[in-house]
């Protein structure tokens, strides 16, 4: 009776891992919609930036546009100009052209 007993419970817990690996085991197939998981990393490279050259925001590394009251012996910018930081520098651009017109350079520490 005991050795009955043992075969039962054993094949009682046989059997659901039997019954549900078919289902984890099954590979993707074409029409599946299922979607792969795959990650796609971009990397950024970082550049600085010149005076005369057009500025990409999307290259520049801290971005943000920069309030010059803010800061001392920052002048206010002429019109269509506006500031913005990139890294440490702060950088006078034109806002219809994205042309850089002035850079200084170790503004933010």
């Amino acid at each position: 009776m005991k050795k009955f007993t043992a075969a039962l419970i054993a094949a009682a817990m046989v059997v659901p891992t039997l019954a549900a690996a078919p289902a984890i085991a099954q590979p993707m197939r074409h029409d599946d919609k299922r979607s792969s998981k795959t990650v796609v990393t971009k990397k950024v490279t970082y550049k600085t930036f010149r005076k005369g050259e057009k500025f990409d925001r999307n290259r520049a590394r801290n971005y943000q546009q920069v309030d010059y009251r803010k800061y001392r012996n920052v002048k206010a910018p002429p019109r269509g100009y506006h500031y913005v930081r990139s890294g440490n520098d702060l950088l006078l651009v034109g806002i219809t052209s994205g042309i850089i017109s002035a850079v200084t350079t170790g503004m933010f520490r």
